[in-house]
């Protein structure tokens, strides 16, 4: 994902959370939206990381460009930290961060589980065919028996 699309799946993210903290909604009733924002706040990162040791195009361009959206991201993680802290204590950032873990880990789940559903049709299929060219081989060897007798 391109810096722009992710800081702007971010801030949209990020609004949402505000809002719902402001009408008393929960951390973990959050969780979709948190997961959302942290992910974009994931992909930022990572392709500020990336933009970073690139060697070719306008690399003072691309690095300030990916530096904004960069620090963006991370005032308005700081932003969020500070009012988690501040309405619901201390220990709920440390709530944040385990619910941010567990979308992970469940979406790194997910992605393991459609691999191997992918792989498990790739074999059905392989099978399915070799199966198809066996019957289709026997079946010719049995019809040239018979017309030549």
């Amino acid at each position: 994902m391109d810096p722009f699309t992710a800081i702007g799946v971010a801030t949209t993210a990020f609004k949402a959370i505000k809002k719902g903290f402001s009408v008393g909604r929960d951390v973990e009733s959050m969780s979709k939206d948190l997961g959302r924002w942290m992910g974009a706040i994931q992909d930022v990162k990572t392709v500020h990381n990336k933009k970073k040791g690139r060697m070719f195009g306008s690399v003072e361009e691309e690095a300030l460009e990916t530096f904004a959206i960069k620090k963006r991201a991370e005032q308005m993680e700081n932003e969020l930290r500070s009012f988690v802290s501040m309405h619901y204590g201390p220990r709920a950032w440390t709530e944040v961060i385990a619910i941010q873990a567990k979308i992970r880990k469940e979406k790194k789940e997910a992605e393991q589980e459609a691999k191997r559903k992918l792989r498990k049709q790739i074999e059905n299929i392989i099978v399915g065919v070799s199966l198809l060219f066996f019957l289709g081989v026997i079946g010719g060897i049995i019809y040239l028996v018979f017309t030549i007798n």
